[in-house]
Parts: C-alpha cells; structure tokens; sequence
C-alpha cells in the first residue's frame, strides 16, 4: 500500500502500453505485440479516497483491430475500484494520458469502454489539460474518459478498461506505437454535480445513427468528423434525426444545443424533441460565417406524454443550397440534475455545460 497525504489529488500509473505493429506475411492485418503483468492488487489510499487496481492477468489490449463486440467478448479488462472514505461527497476524473510516443495516425483509431457496454472513439474527447498541481512527464494529450461522485463514505464505483484498434484500420497503420498512461483525480475540494448527455453518438464521429445529411470532415470541432446538412433548392429544410430514443418525463425541464458553422450560409436553425410540434427550439440564428455559434434552448416538454422519442436538428436553409456543419450535442434533464425548482438559465447552461459524451461533472451554481 501507499500512502499519499496531498488531499488534493491522487496519481497512480496503473497503465503504460507499448504497442508495436508489425505486417506478417500473408495477413492483411495488423498485429500487436505488448507486455504488462501484475499478480496482485495495488491500493493507494489518501484522506479520502482508496483506489484499487487489480489485474487478473497482464493488460490484454488487443492483437488485431476488432469491432466493439469482439473486444468486450475477448479482451480481459484491466479492473479498478474507486471508495471515498470521506464522511462528505467528492467527485473523481480518470485520465488517460496519451504519451508523445504515440503515433497520432494509430490514435485516431482506440476506441475505450469502462463497462464493457459503451463504446467510445478516444479522439471523440476533447483533449483536457490536467489539473493545476498536477504533472506527468512526456505527454502529449490529455483525455477525460470518466468523472463521476461518490456521495457518502463507504460508496465506491467500479470499473473495467477495454482498450482496442477500431476495426476500420487498415494496413496504414503498420509500425506505429501507442504509448499511455491512467490518472485518477479527486475532487474532493470542489463540490461537483454530476450531469448526462442523453445523446447517442453526439459528436456524429460514426455512421448509422443520424439519417440525412454527411459524417464530414471538413469541420470539425469535436473529434473528427461533423453532421454536414447541405440545402437545395426545392426545399425550405433538410433535417437529421438520431435514431435512439431518449426517456422522456413531461414534467422535468431540459437543456439542448449543439453548435454550427459555415462558409457564409443563410437561413437558422432548430431542434425538435419529440419530433413534432411544438418544437424544442426553431428559427434561431446561425450566427456568423467560419467559427462555431451555440444553438441552444433550456424548454419543458409538459405537451408530450412519457415515453421515449428521437431527437432531430433542422437547417431551415429556404431554398438555398449553402451547407452548415453541426457538432457537440447535448442533452441534458435540468430537473434531474438540479432539482425541481433550481433548474439553471440558458445563459447559465451555455456558459457552463460544456460538450461532453456520456456523464461529466460540472461545478454547483454559486
């Protein structure tokens, strides 16, 4: 066991991965060769938190690119448990930290889970500084991949690291080298709340989810790619809808946005959820050409009954055929995060909610 008295924060490297990929002959793909090994459970303990990490065998990445199934199905995870032993809530951040030795071709390619559920594209994340106090050497990027709290003494969180090359890799990607680290920060000083993105694939990194529109590159702002929705000109509108339903309550109040850019389009734009009337947000402006504007909305949704229902953005392009990029969405049940009756301003939301996917804490209003 050891011991660190800092309050502020905790640093374990529980993670540090060379992956080699080298062609063998008559096989198209890539393989890896890696090494890593712990037999027993490692325990670092402060004022507040113990962390334990425990590996069953060695860190089992992956010796080929695979898809999502098949690397919950053969990929032995590296577990670790997280227990607040204070007798108020805290909240934590886990880092990876992405070494300068890192190709960044082969990193635009790991994908990540800690549950063996979720898939997520690291390059999805919006690179993170570390916390002020906190240094590692020799790193080159920074990524949030979970934050959560732990309310009461004795409550704990668990969790399983998948790391795996995505499937669509292909050969180009031969001799390079991803190289990282885990980190695991406590929050203990700053009173967090914890919020969820109720969207699926927010950062339009993949395709299948959205209908219409292009997964494009051209701009970008989180990860790699954005929704692209270019007008014509028999139409006063194109729109994208996400094909997962999100869980909706009528009496709760919700915080949307995205942002948008273009070359110097016309028209505004909107959000419906559900997709039908009376819409989340219409006609808002989108803003000014070649940086990203919010197009934002905090809105009830006491028309609609229980349920779920999809999510969909417009681009009221009337008539013209210019395009807009959308990127960042965001979904956010004020009422459940807040509480009835202490639900922020959009003002508040667009200045403090930032993008992020799955779940991600945020500072309490003062």
């Amino acid at each position: 066991m050891i011991k660190l008295n800092n309050k502020k924060y905790l640093i374990l490297l529980i993670l540090s991965i060379v992956i080699v990929i080298t062609a063998a002959i008559s096989i198209t793909y890539a393989y890896l060769a890696y090494s890593g090994s712990q037999n027993d459970p490692n325990t670092i303990s402060s004022s507040c938190y113990d962390i334990t990490f425990t590996e069953g065998s060695s860190i089992n990445l992956t010796s080929y690119p695979m898809s999502s199934s098949q690397a919950f199905s053969r990929i032995d995870p590296y577990t670790f448990t997280i227990t607040n032993n204070c007798a108020t809530g805290s909240g934590y951040q886990i880092f990876l930290n992405i070494s300068n030795n890192t190709d960044q071709e082969l990193l635009s390619y790991i994908n990540f889970s800690l549950d063996g559920t979720s898939t997520t594209r690291l390059t999805s994340l919006t690179p993170s500084s570390l916390p002020a106090g906190v240094s590692s050497s020799n790193i080159s990027t920074s990524y949030v991949i979970a934050t959560g709290s732990l309310p009461d003494i004795n409550t704990s969180e668990s969790f399983e690291l998948y790391l795996w090359i995505d499937e669509s890799a292909d050969t180009s990607i031969m001799g390079q080298t991803f190289q990282g680290e885990v980190m695991v920060y406590n929050l203990a000083e700053a009173r967090q709340l914890q919020i969820t993105n109720l969207v699926t694939n927010p950062s339009f990194e993949t395709t299948g989810t959205w209908s219409n529109g292009t997964i494009d590159s051209t701009h970008a702002k989180y990860g790699n790619m954005a929704l692209r929705l270019t007008g014509t000109s028999s139409s006063p509108e194109i729109t994208s809808a996400n094909n997962a339903s999100i869980s909706l309550d009528p009496t709760h109040i919700y915080y949307a946005r995205y942002e948008v850019y273009h070359e110097g389009a016309s028209g505004n734009a909107g959000i419906y959820w559900p997709i039908a009337e009376p819409n989340f947000v219409e006609g808002q402006s989108i803003g000014s050409a070649n940086t990203w504007n919010i197009v934002s909305a905090v809105n009830d949704r006491s028309s609609f009954t229980a349920g779920s229902y999809p999510i969909r953005v417009d681009y009221n392009n009337s008539n013209a055929t210019t395009s807009v990029w959308y990127d960042g969405m965001v979904l956010v049940d004020l009422t459940e995060a807040f509480g009835a009756g202490n639900e922020p301003t959009k003002a508040w939301c667009d200045a403090n909610i930032p993008f992020f996917e799955g779940t991600t804490l945020i500072p309490y209003p003062s």
